[in-house]
């Protein structure tokens, strides 16, 4: 049994013909049924049968699809440790302030590590500004947190909802109903364009009428800081106020808004750097949960 002949199959089963296998890897159609009858002798079985002239699997077929995916992938690992230590360029990366100071440097570390040649260009903006970025090759791996993405342009990645947190300072207990009646207890958040505070006013006036006042920041930093001085209450990602939720510094405010929010990765679907882009995305895969 070869590589060759699983990496056929499998192709077979994506495509769903002998013939649009054969033009994808390539091949004549001999050379793809040749393949596939040196498994099916192997395993001492048929793999496909045709009903109404479509291709489906037999039971033989079947048991191997699954062991055939396995096999190919754990292949693609092993040619990965011989080819990682020969990539080399340069890889633009932009994201926003929320996920660059929270997940970021635990997947740029690894990543360095595994990929030591590989020179990394990193650019922090607001997520839609990311995406534009992208569409137009200024950068080749976008980092966004938005609702639920739809896009044909673009390959995505959902890394999942983020949680977010209602947060003033430990000094005052006010409950949600207190802080959105408050006209004096500005909301202290950053750019119009961010999709967590847009989520929150956008809920704020939906359900209970309220504009709140806002005091504007394009800090995470600085808005905890303020937050944290006793001057207002925020919105933010739990990830980047796990300390000061920790320490006591802020404390969660119980709230009904409904959060949406997901982080995404975005990429080109065929790209020059293409080779450098699935690297980051495969380190970025084993390490988000992490």
């Amino acid at each position: 049994m070869e590589i060759r002949q699983l990496t056929t199959f499998k192709t077979i089963l994506d495509t769903g013909s002998f013939t649009k296998a054969a033009k994808t890897l390539g091949y004549t159609q001999s050379t793809v049924s040749a393949q596939v009858k040196a498994l099916e002798q192997e395993l001492s079985g048929s793999l496909f049968k045709y009903e109404r002239r479509q291709l489906f699997l037999t039971d033989t077929g079947k048991r191997l699809r699954p062991l055939a995916d396995q096999l190919l992938a754990d292949f693609q690992q092993v040619k990965h440790l011989t080819d990682q230590s020969s990539v080399s360029g340069t890889l633009r990366i932009a994201a926003p302030e929320s996920l660059t100071v929270t997940h970021l440097p635990t997947i740029i570390q690894n990543f360095r590590q595994q990929y030591p040649d590989v020179d990394l260009q990193i650019a922090n903006a607001t997520c839609s500004y990311n995406q534009q970025q992208l569409q137009d090759g200024e950068t080749d791996i976008a980092f966004m947190m938005w609702p639920s993405l739809t896009t044909t342009a673009l390959v995505e990645h959902d890394l999942g909802e983020q949680s977010l947190t209602l947060v003033t300072t430990a000094s005052k207990q006010k409950t949600f109903a207190e802080l959105i009646s408050d006209r004096h207890e500005p909301f202290i958040i950053n750019e119009p364009d961010c999709s967590y505070r847009n989520q929150f006013e956008r809920s704020l006036w939906g359900d209970f009428h309220r504009r709140p006042q806002i005091m504007e920041l394009w800090s995470i930093a600085a808005i905890k800081e303020m937050v944290e001085s006793g001057i207002g209450y925020s919105y933010l990602p739990t990830s980047t106020i796990k300390k000061e939720l920790a320490g006591g510094q802020l404390i969660a405010v119980d709230n009904p808004i409904h959060n949406e929010i997901h982080a995404h990765m975005l990429t080109h679907k065929q790209a020059r750097q293409q080779t450098l882009i699935d690297a980051f995305v495969n380190v970025t895969l084993s390490n988000w949960l992490n």
